[in-house]
């Protein structure tokens, strides 16, 4: 449990999903019971996906994501972030089919990123 009343935590990805020996969803519920305890409204998560490609761990990742639950037993946001080119030229149709239906929304935003 946090010793402090930290309000923003920062984890690499990467060590998130595979080089800790926590489970990632453990950890996001004890953060909401913390949130609770301190009176504060709830939990907002940025989850960068990025670290199952660089990986290659694209069966992890729709395991993982499909085995989230659909409503915590607090508030609590959560966005799964992924880069464009990932999604687009890394998971077929029906991965990507998956990964949306398991997700109560989706937003898409690209950027043009090419410089002339």
């Amino acid at each position: 449990m946090l010793e402090r009343d930290d309000l923003l935590l920062i984890i690499d990805s990467s060590r998130a999903y595979f080089g800790c020996s926590i489970n990632i969803i453990s950890f996001v519920e004890s953060l909401m019971e913390y949130a609770a305890q301190i009176s504060r409204a709830g939990v907002s998560i940025l989850a960068d996906m990025g670290s199952f490609f660089y990986y290659d761990k694209l069966d992890y990742l729709l395991e993982h994501e499909t085995s989230l639950p659909a409503r915590f037993n607090m508030k609590a946001k959560g966005l799964c972030l992924y880069n464009k080119r990932d999604f687009d030229g890394g998971l077929s149709l029906k991965q990507k089919k998956e990964l949306i239906e398991c997700h109560g929304r989706q937003l898409m935003i690209s950027t043009n990123t090419n410089t002339r």
